[in-house]
């Protein structure tokens, strides 16, 4: 589902030029979930970028599905993104004047969803597998950290993308909510998940771990 080739995106920092990605060849299939970790500033969330399109490589390429990305025009890129390419952001991105169901489906319905009713039957689905059902009407001050997490995650997969990508999606929380997210990740076969992480109890049975080190990546394997 996701191919990188040679993909590389140089910085310039206090007037010398480096790496933040270096070169890196990758390839995730339909329903892996590949677990990236490395230190800060490794070039994690560069590459996840590169990846969803937001930003443009210097050099090499990035297919989805067949498709050169990289090659698209910036609106091209967006409508891709908004379709098929969900990206949870790390810590709290919900918009706190809304409720939980209003914040899941209101992203959906502005980039162009037609079928309101359908999303927010979708959504409560979702909020229902997330143990969430009775928040949909609550307003994310009203939630704990680990609620309003599991509710940014059921927003980005509301609309069924074909790829998420996932940046610290448990950073911060408690066992029990980390376990919650991580359950629903792995069930996911009809998609492709990437997650950037220092949290080591993601390295779970199945998944694909690569470690990150000055912009350049190692595959470890899939653990067992």
């Amino acid at each position: 589902m996701v191919k990188t080739e040679g993909l590389t995106k140089n910085y310039t920092r206090q007037g010398k030029t480096f790496q933040a990605v270096d070169h890196v060849d990758l390839q995730v299939e339909k329903g892996e979930v590949l677990v990236l970790t490395g230190p800060s500033g490794c070039g994690k969330s560069t590459l996840f970028h590169l990846i969803s399109g937001i930003i443009q490589p210097d050099e090499g390429q990035v297919y989805f599905d067949g498709q050169k990305i990289s090659s698209l025009s910036a609106a091209k890129r967006t409508a891709l993104r908004r379709q098929h390419i969900s990206y949870i952001l790390q810590g709290d991105s919900l918009l706190y004047n809304f409720t939980v169901l209003e914040n899941i489906c209101l992203p959906h319905l502005l980039s162009g969803w037609k079928d309101k009713k359908e999303l927010e039957t979708r959504g409560m689905s979702l909020l229902e597998e997330f143990r969430m059902a009775d928040l949909a009407g609550n307003y994310p001050a009203e939630l704990s950290g680990g609620e309003r997490r599991r509710a940014a995650i059921v927003r980005a997969f509301v609309h069924g993308p074909q790829l998420v990508v996932a940046d610290e999606p448990t950073s911060d929380l408690d066992e029990e909510n980390t376990g919650i997210i991580l359950d629903y990740f792995m069930r996911q076969k009809e998609k492709a998940i990437l997650i950037s992480t220092h949290d080591l109890s993601c390295l779970r049975t199945g998944v694909s771990h690569y470690a990150m080190a000055k912009g350049r990546i190692e595959k470890k394997g899939i653990i067992d």
